[in-house]
């Protein structure tokens, strides 16, 4: 089972522990150290990367109606691009705050850069205001946040963007609105197809 850095996928480690401690069995793939620590924490049973995993869930800072996914405020877009990407099915958790009808209430775009061409990829999308985060990622990666201009084509952008040489990944993903579980603070949950259906009325 893959298991998601952030916020909500801390929930989502902290919920599959107490299944865990009753008797479920299972492997994690954590995709970050954070989430690493945690899964151990809790005394989840932990494995490398060799194979597709069966499930993945995660956060997201935001969602469109259409499963169009902003990741990787945390800085661990890559791992979860592999973990996430190989799912056989991917989970993607949040509230209804994290649900919005485009991703320009979000904006910003963080960008998984290879350290030696860190400053050819800034010069490369100059256009896009990049900001350089200080340190780097769990994978020695240099993380820089693009400022999305309002009205872009964000899957066309996606695609420029991953053109560069030097670009390792974008934190642009793609979830089912079926596998996208937006939950409530009484602890009920909708998928993403409800929850729009339900918020328009």
């Amino acid at each position: 089972m893959g298991l998601g850095t952030g916020r909500a996928a801390a929930a989502g480690i902290r919920a599959l522990a107490e299944r865990v401690a009753a008797g479920v069995q299972c492997v994690g793939v954590p995709t970050s150290v954070a989430s690493r620590t945690l899964a151990r924490e809790l005394g989840i049973r932990l494995g490398r990367m060799r194979e597709p995993v069966d499930i993945a869930f995660d956060g997201a800072d935001l969602v469109t109606p259409t499963g169009l996914v902003v990741k990787g405020a945390g800085g661990a877009l890559v791992r979860e691009r592999i973990v996430d990407g190989s799912a056989r099915r991917f989970l993607v958790l949040v509230d209804a705050l994290k649900v919005a009808d485009n991703l320009d209430v979000w904006g910003g775009l963080p960008v998984a850069v290879i350290p030696f061409a860190a400053e050819h990829v800034a010069n490369a999308l100059a256009d896009l205001g990049p900001s350089r985060r200080p340190g780097r990622s769990d994978d020695g990666l240099v993380i820089l946040d693009l400022a999305i201009p309002r009205g872009s084509d964000w899957a066309e952008l996606g695609v420029r963007i991953r053109r560069v040489l030097g670009v390792v990944d974008t934190g642009l993903f793609c979830a089912k609105p079926a596998d996208v579980l937006v939950g409530a603070p009484d602890g009920t949950v909708r998928t993403l197809i409800e929850f729009v259906r339900e918020s328009r009325g």
